[in-house]
């Protein structure tokens, strides 16, 4: 039986870092699996593409350490890669009286993590940097920005090619086991043929099917994904005077959201500049989008059954960006972010007796930003260094 270095299940931003950062590290033979025609068509491709600067994570948390770091990483690593990152900045607004106690603790737990530069803003000074908007308070985040998610997951799976990993697409994992040290790993190509090799290492990295792909290794495995479907519409912030906008990142405070009976908080609707094409290249434009606003997926990858009316999500941003109508936006895509009932961290799970094996288990946002900070995660489990 053939035998690798290392498989890397999931070729999403998570496992497209990972590959690199196993190559990088001397791991030969590295195979990067995806089960999708192209790279980073699932979480890493439907997200906002949002670079977050780590202001919203619980002290102690993997997120809230990690990704204070990874944020001032990411424009280090895209401007030496080519790929269009801006840092934007960012409001977390709280639209009402109500919301600045949740505003507050954004403030501390930012400040716990050492987010650098933020600035407590009231309502005049919220309306001089952004006449838009309507807001009792505001914290102004400078390191937040913006990534084109496609060409950051590519130019990862670039470097990963270059340090001699192969990328491998239409292939499904179907089957996972412990053999004498090693691992066996089943794939199913497009065509249905089946294909068995054997890995000295392994990592799941596949996001909306970690779950499923970890009870392959482990039967027992007490995990369970539950799908979160973002939706979103779009705005041209020049389709009239009321709708200008700098060009910032705009959140409201955080807000709690019931989903398949588990309470949890979420950064609702917000607004995100997106990247336009001009003689220079890929710029911040005119297009903003709107969202998202999560309800429960009917199915893993159903992003379209059931989709909240356009009304629905310009209401819920309208609180504070008062001058939005449904005639002002677009439909725009749909995303479904992995949550791990009942978790409120990254799981970066060892099972017991598999020293060659680490399971990434709900890597949800900002796993986009920490993507590579992750990876060395994985690097330090497996290889030490």
């Amino acid at each position: 039986m053939e035998r690798i270095g290392a498989a890397v299940v999931g070729g999403g931003a998570v496992g497209a870092a990972v590959a690199w950062q196993l190559a990088e590290a001397g791991v030969a033979d590295v195979f990067l699996l995806e089960k999708n025609p192209t790279l980073g068509e699932e979480q890493s491709g439907r997200s906002s593409g949002v670079v977050h600067a780590g202001i919203y994570y619980a002290e102690g948390s993997l997120k809230a350490r990690l990704c204070p770091v990874a944020n001032a990483r990411m424009y280090e690593l895209c401007a030496a890669h080519g790929v269009p990152c801006e840092r934007t900045g960012k409001l977390v607004v709280a639209p009402a009286k109500e919301d600045l106690a949740s505003l507050e603790e954004v403030r501390r737990r930012a400040t716990a993590a050492g987010v650098p530069g933020l600035e407590m803003l009231g309502r005049a000074a919220v309306s001089k940097l952004e006449p838009s908007l309507s807001a009792e308070a505001a914290l102004l985040v400078p390191t937040t920005g913006i990534v084109d998610a496609a060409a950051l997951v590519h130019a990862l799976a670039r470097l990963a090619g270059e340090k001699g990993a192969s990328v491998l697409t239409g292939f499904e994992v179907v089957g996972l086991a412990a053999r004498g040290g090693a691992f066996e790993v089943t794939g199913r190509r497009g065509d249905g043929r089946e294909e068995v090799f054997e890995a000295d290492l392994l990592v799941n990295a596949a996001g909306l099917r970690c779950d499923l792909v970890g009870r392959m290794l482990e039967p027992g495995l007490d995990a369970r994904v539950v799908p979160m479907r973002g939706e979103y519409v779009k705005v041209r912030r020049t389709r009239r005077k009321e709708l200008w906008l700098t060009g910032r990142n705009v959140y409201p405070a955080p807000e709690p959201l019931d989903l398949d009976g588990e309470r949890i908080t979420v950064v609702g609707a917000h607004l995100t500049p997106t990247f336009a094409w001009s003689a220079a290249g890929p710029v911040p434009g005119d297009e903003f989008t709107v969202g998202p606003e999560f309800v429960l997926a009917p199915g893993r990858y159903d992003y379209d059954t059931g989709r909240l009316p356009a009304s629905h999500i310009v209401a819920r941003a309208a609180r504070y960006y008062p001058g939005l109508t449904t005639d002002d936006v677009e439909p725009d895509y749909a995303g479904i972010m992995v949550h791990l009932a009942g978790a409120t961290d990254w799981v970066l799970r060892r099972p017991e007796g598999l020293a060659g094996c680490v399971q990434l288990l709900g890597i949800d946002s900002p796993g986009l930003t920490c993507c590579v900070e992750i990876a060395r995660e994985v690097r330090r489990l497996l290889v030490g260094s």
